[in-house]
C-alpha cells in the first residue's frame, strides 16, 4: 500500500493550521524551525550537512529532520546547527570546522549528535562568522560555555586557541542572555549589564575602541539592557525603556547617511516602543511593541521585504500589518513569523533558503506553507509527474495508480479549484486563478499525495 501523506493544511481546520510554527533561526543560507508538535524541520543550503536530515542536498522547502518531538530551542549558524531537547540535552550537526559542533567529529555530521551528556542546558546560541564559527550555551545555574574557532578571543577563555569540547568561561553564574555573532559575542547578565570579547574590526563590541577582547568585557555602565543580538559587523541593543541602540559599521545599524560605523552604542531613532531587534549579515530588522515589522541596511536580495533592492539606512516599516510576534534573519534573506504561526520570508533564494519551494528571489514577503513534508512524504510526492511547472493556464499530471480526484489549494488553505479524475493522468485549468503558488492535491483510493505548483 502507498504511504499516505498527510497533509495539515487540508485535513485540520484554518485554526489548527494557523499554529504550525513556533520557532524559526536563519543561518547565512539555510534555516531550521520548529512546529508546535515539537518536531524540528529544516531547508536551505546543505552542502555542510547543516539541514540534519542525513544528505547533503539542499532544499527550498521546510523537510523533517528525524522523528522526535521533544527539540525546545534552535539556533541556525554557518554551516552548523544547534539545538536543545526538552530534556535539557544539547544536540549538533553540519560541519565541524574547528570543532564548532562540540566534539571530536571529523567532517561533517549529517544527523544531530549530542554534546556531552549534560542535561542541565537552558539556552544556545550559532555564530554566523566567515573564519570559523563557535556556539555559545548557558546553563540552568546561570554558567557560560563556549566551544569553537577562536582565533579573535571570541570564545571568551582568554586563549585564542580552537575548541573542540564545551569549556566554561569564568566562574561566574549570573549570565541571563547570548548571542554568537560573526566572529564575536555578546551577552548581558542578571544585572542588566552588557558585556561583549572577540573580533572588534569594525567596532562590533561598543567598548570605544578597535582592539579585540580575549574575555568578557562590560561595554559602559548601563544596567538596563534587555536584548542583544550580534552579527558579523555589526551589534544591536534594546534598554528596558524600548529604545535601540546600535553600534558596529554598514547600513546595517539604521542611524543614517551620517554616520557609517561607531565604537559605542548609539541610540538608533528616538522610538522607544521597540521589542526584539535581529541583525543579519548586513542588514537588520526588528519589532515594535504594536507587532509592526522595520527593516534597513542592505538589500542586493531583496532582503528587506520592501518591494526593491535599494538599501536603507533608517529603520523603515515594511507593512502596515501589526501581528508580527518572531524575527529572523540571514546573509541577504529574512524570515517572519505572525502571531498565528504563519511564516513569510523574502530576500536570496539561489540555495531555497527562503523555503517556499522555488530558487527565486522575493523583494516582498512570501508564504511558507506549512504544508511542507516530511522525509519519507517528500520522497513520495517527488514520484508524481506534474508538468509545466510553473505553467500559464493547464497543470498536467500523470501517477502509477488511478487518481480520484484534484483539488487545488492556495497557501492558506482555501480552494481555489477541483476535479473527479478517474484516471492515472489528467489536467486542471489554472486559467481562473492568480499568478502564484499553490498545492495541487492529487486523492486516490490508498493515498493522498501533494505537490507544489507556480501559476505564472
Amino acid at each position: 500500500m502507498n504511504k499516505t501523506i498527510t497533509l495539515f493544511l487540508l485535513i485540520l481546520s484554518l485554526q489548527n493550521y494557523a499554529q504550525c510554527w513556533q520557532a524559526i533561526s536563519s543561518g547565512p543560507d539555510h534555516t531550521i524551525a520548529l512546529r508546535t508538535d515539537g518536531t524540528l524541520w529544516a531547508w536551505g543550503n546543505n552542502s555542510a550537512a547543516q539541514l540534519g536530515d542525513n544528505t547533503l542536498v539542499s532544499k527550498n522547502q521546510p523537510v523533517q529532520i528525524g522523528t522526535a518531538n521533544n527539540w525546545q530551542k534552535i539556533s541556525a549558524g554557518d554551516d552548523f546547527s544547534l539545538a536543545i531537547k526538552t530534556d535539557g540535552t544539547l544536540w549538533a550537526w553540519g560541519s565541524n570546522l574547528r570543532g564548532r559542533l562540540g566534539n571530536t567529529v571529523s567532517g561533517r555530521q549529517r544527523t544531530p549528535v549530542q554534546i556531552g551528556t549534560a542535561t542541565d542546558w537552558r539556552s544556545i546560541s550559532a555564530s554566523s562568522g566567515t573564519t570559523g564559527g563557535h556556539g555559545l550555551a548557558l546553563k540552568a545555574d546561570g554558567t557560560l560555555w563556549a566551544w569553537g574557532s577562536n582565533n579573535y578571543g571570541q570564545l571568551g577563555d582568554n586563549t585564542i586557541v580552537d575548541k573542540n569540547q564545551a569549556v566554561q568561561i569564568g566562574t561566574d553564574t549570573d549570565w541571563q542572555t547570548i548571542d554568537a555573532g560573526g566572529n564575536h559575542s555578546v551577552a548581558i547578565k542578571a544585572n542588566g549589564t552588557l558585556w561583549a570579547w572577540g573580533w572588534n574590526g569594525t567596532l562590533q563590541l561598543g567598548d570605544g575602541t578597535n582592539a579585540d577582547r580575549h574575555v568578557p568585557t562590560q561595554i559602559g555602565t548601563a544596567t538596563n539592557w534587555q536584548s542583544v543580538d550580534g552579527s558579523y559587523t555589526h551589534t544591536l541593543g534594546i534598554k528596558t525603556d524600548g529604545t535601540l541602540w546600535a553600534w558596529g559599521s554598514g547600513a546595517e545599524l539604521g542611524l543614517g547617511a551620517t554616520i557609517g560605523s561607531t565604537n559605542v552604542p548609539l541610540q538608533v531613532g528616538t522610538a522607544n516602543d521597540w521589542a526584539k531587534a535581529i541583525c543579519g549579515i548586513n542588514h537588520s530588522l526588528a519589532l515594535k511593541t504594536n507587532g509592526t515589522l522595520w527593516s534597513w541596511g542592505e538589500n542586493a536580495g531583496g532582503e528587506l521585504g520592501l518591494g526593491n533592492t535599494t538599501e536603507i539606512r533608517i529603520p523603515t516599516q515594511v507593512s502596515t500589518n501589526a501581528d508580527k510576534t518572531l524575527i529572523s534573519a540571514g546573509k541577504d534573506f529574512s524570515q517572519i513569523m505572525n502571531s498565528d504561526g504563519f511564516l513569510y520570508a523574502a530576500g536570496l533564494n539561489a540555495d531555497g533558503q527562503l523555503g517556499d519551494g522555488t530558487n527565486a528571489n522575493k523583494n516582498t514577503l512570501t508564504a511558507v506553507t506549512c504544508t511542507a513534508l516530511s522525509n519519507e512524504e517528500f520522497q513520495a510526492a517527488s514520484t508524481i509527474k506534474v508538468f509545466p511547472n510553473p505553467s500559464r493556464d493547464v497543470v498536467k499530471f500523470t501517477s502509477g495508480e488511478e487518481i480520484t480526484k484534484v483539488t487545488l489549494y492556495n497557501l492558506l488553505g482555501q480552494e481555489m479549484a477541483s476535479k473527479y479524475v478517474n484516471d492515472s493522468e489528467g489536467m486542471l485549468d489554472l486559467s481562473q486563478v492568480n499568478r502564484g503558488s499553490y498545492i495541487l492535491r492529487l486523492e486516490s483510493e490508498h493515498s493522498i499525495k501533494t505537490v507544489k505548483i507556480a501559476k505564472e
